[in-house]
């Protein structure tokens, strides 16, 4: 059985994301997604949010859980021998292809995905923008969206 370990912030959860973890699992058997917690990083979403959002888009077609520490490291506690990864341009080629030699090193390979043309602009950082000005629909999924909204008025 394949498994493999998709990592990232997820805040939010964005349309290039999704279409990432969807490749991974039309190639895997088995796929798990890791919210990094990064202490020195403020989040716009708490940790049980990003969760709620990530299973609102895929349900139980991944197994989702957080995580402090390296990729690597998570990927090894869960027993996947792949990390997964999405490529947007050469920028993210140049920095993954540096964490995948690095995860090799440590037993755990990358498998690279290209992010769709139409959603290699997309970022977390500019859907995070574009929800605090009201037009993220570009960014994020419906679902995600709809979500996000209330997030955002609860704190109000």
């Amino acid at each position: 059985m394949s498994k493999c370990l998709v990592t990232g912030s997820f805040d939010p959860i964005t349309l290039g994301h999704e279409d990432i973890i969807e490749k991974a699992i039309r190639a895997f058997d088995e796929v798990s997604v890791a919210i990094l917690v990064n202490p020195e990083r403020d989040a716009l979403f708490t940790l049980e949010q990003r969760e709620s959002m990530i299973r609102a888009v895929f349900g139980e077609r991944v197994h989702v859980f957080s995580y402090t520490g390296l990729a690597v490291e998570a990927a090894q506690s869960m027993g996947a021998d792949f990390l997964v990864r999405g490529i947007r341009d050469e920028a993210d080629l140049v920095y993954e292809t540096e964490m995948a030699d690095y995860n090799r090193a440590h037993g755990v390979e990358t498998v690279f995905f290209l992010s769709d043309a139409r959603l290699r602009k997309v970022s977390a950082t500019k859907a995070r923008e574009a929800l605090l000005d009201g037009c993220a629909g570009k960014y994020i999924g419906e679902g995600v969206l709809a979500l996000a909204g209330q997030f955002l008025e609860d704190r109000e």
